[in-house]
């Protein structure tokens, strides 16, 4: 198991841990106070209803019905929320005691703060006299149920004027006195002559008003007798009437710590017991194989290249130990190929050296005469060493990205037919055909003095590895986006074994011809550097006896505007 999905693995067992014991308090404590506020809603719903409706009733408004809301709630321990029919808040226990709004049950409970008429069905005719009384608050004119109605309707109107003027005037509370007509208590109607004028003024002033609701309670009368009238007494007073109001229940949101308990120190404990064992299994599980990878990189820093870390397992931990030991086979690889440099190096620049030495000591002792000859020799094995030396430093700056460029537009076809042209002779010497294959411009950008050095490395290499009447071709063309430069001829070629080597250092398909021939084994390794800063590849491919074909691919550059 990887380290990261270990550790996953530990957040979520602490995780789910965590989420199923506050589940589980959640849960019980939920149930308990489900339980405990469904009891008190049964016990006090009836109570809470009639006196928020009696409120309404004999205020005929909701202003300060707040006030009342949170009295309720403190009385019965109960979360008490009012809505208007189109789901308004009207007043909220939880929101007046500054708490959060907890939930409430979905069943709601209607108010109508409305009055109910106090007549009885009657049913014979009934005359259309007195509707409008003289005295609002006078003696009934009479048992018929419809003047009954219209009559304690009016009253109901009056009245509400009256306890306002009554709360405005002189400071009386704002509420009638009865919930039965006339509503107003005898007090009230003697309290003010000016308040009860108004009142009864302003209702039986309102011709229109009885006039209207008089023919609407005849229709009911006439049609459907006395449960039509009380639905008209409700339509008649709800123009005055508080409006109808949603009253929904719900518990105490407030938890107390005490509540928790026992659960809750288990929960925690647990939680930490899970915590620190995983933690403590996990950090043994790094400890481990970083402490051996400490050990182990201390020893490379001392020389020991051949240090390797046990490695097992998917991990990050394992991953990071294999790249290690890559990275210490990647530094034994790079020493020993610095020691076989300097190997080869030593060993190319003895040759020469040797010759040199032989030919002095020769002439020295007498044994050599001194001829053009032996002096021609003598110049060429120098000659050579400073090859090897020009060539090896080359190289160096090359791998040290030190090597400058001048890049400029090169046209590819004209550079394969100069360079052919430098090197014709050398291969009429040797007996070989060299013909150039370029029928149009092929533009690249680029240092045309080191991709002359490629494209000359590349001739002399074919000229000098085919035989006498052989031929080699150098072309130029383009393929889609590339820019490709070969050089092909059908000499000895190179085993199949050898191909992938031809870049190294010092590498030789022949070495006992080659050095007869002055090459210093850098050539290639040099070529295949250039290209590849210049942003491109050089491929090989060779049949033994059949020949070798080098390509040099770069990427095409837009030709240069017509002068």
């Amino acid at each position: 198991m990887s380290f990261r999905v270990q550790i996953f693995v530990l957040v979520m067992l602490v995780a789910a841990t965590a989420i199923g014991a506050t589940a589980w308090l959640t849960l019980n404590l939920t149930s308990r106070q489900v339980a405990t506020a469904l009891a008190e809603q049964n016990r006090h719903r009836a109570e809470i209803v009639a006196e928020i409706q009696d409120y309404g009733f004999r205020r005929g408004a909701w202003p300060g019905v707040n006030r009342l809301v949170s009295e309720l709630s403190e009385q019965t321990h109960l979360h008490i929320q009012l809505q208007t029919e189109n789901g308004l808040v009207l007043a909220d226990s939880d929101t007046e005691a500054n708490r959060t709004s907890g939930p409430v049950q979905g069943t709601a409970y209607r108010i109508q703060p409305v009055p109910e008429p106090e007549i009885e069905p009657v049913a014979e005719p009934f005359p259309v006299a007195k509707v409008i009384p003289a005295d609002l608050f006078g003696p009934p004119p009479g048992e018929n149920p419809a003047v009954r109605a219209l009559r304690q309707a009016a009253q109901y109107r009056a009245g509400l004027v009256l306890v306002r003027c009554l709360h405005d005037t002189l400071g009386d509370p704002a509420a009638l006195g009865q919930d039965h007509a006339p509503y107003v208590t005898a007090a009230q109607l003697t309290r003010s002559p000016t308040c009860l004028k108004k009142a009864t003024g302003k209702v039986l002033g309102d011709r229109d008003w009885f006039a209207g609701y008089w023919q609407y309670y005849v229709r009911c009368s006439a049609v459907k007798g006395t449960p039509c009238i009380w639905s008209a007494f409700a339509d008649t007073v709800s123009t005055s009437a508080a409006v109808p109001l949603q009253l929904y229940l719900g518990g105490r949101t407030k938890v107390e710590i005490s509540d928790l308990g026992r659960p809750a120190v288990a929960g925690a404990a647990g939680l930490l017991v899970v915590a620190l064992a995983g933690t403590a299994v996990i950090a043994q599980r790094i400890s481990r194989p970083v402490r051996r990878l400490t050990d182990a990189a201390r020893l490379v820093a001392e020389g020991r290249s051949d240090v390797r870390v046990p490695t097992g397992g998917g991990s990050e931990l394992a991953r990071l130990t294999r790249s290690f030991n890559a990275m210490a086979v990647a530094v034994e690889r790079s020493e020993d190929r610095q020691r076989r440099l300097v190997a080869d190096v030593a060993h190319e620049i003895r040759t020469p050296l040797s010759n040199l030495l032989g030919y002095l000591e020769g002439l020295s002792d007498g044994v050599v005469e001194p001829s053009r000859e032996v002096f021609a020799s003598l110049h060429e094995e120098a000659l050579l060493q400073r090859r090897i030396l020009d060539d090896l430093q080359v190289l160096a700056d090359a791998e040290a990205g030190d090597l400058s460029y001048a890049r400029t537009l090169i046209d590819l076809s004209d550079l394969a037919t100069t360079s052919a042209t430098a090197h014709r002779a050398v291969a009429a010497e040797a007996g070989v055909t060299l013909t150039v294959e370029a029928p149009s411009p092929v533009w690249v950008e680029g240092d045309q003095d080191r991709l002359r050095q490629v494209l000359g490395n590349l001739l002399t290499n074919a000229i000098r590895y085919t035989d006498r009447d052989g031929q080699v071709l150098v072309s130029a063309h383009l393929r889609g986006a590339e820019a490709m430069l070969t050089v092909r001829d059908n000499g000895v070629g190179i085993a199949s074994g050898d191909v992938p080597r031809v870049f190294d250092r010092f590498w030789r398909a022949d070495p006992a011809r080659q050095r007869a021939t002055g090459g210093s084994g850098l050539g290639l390794t040099i070529a295949h550097r250039i290209v590849t800063d210049h942003g491109g590849r050089i491929e090989v491919a060779s049949l033994r006896h059949m020949g070798t074909a080098f390509t040099v691919q770069l990427t095409a550059a837009e030709p240069p505007p017509e002068p």
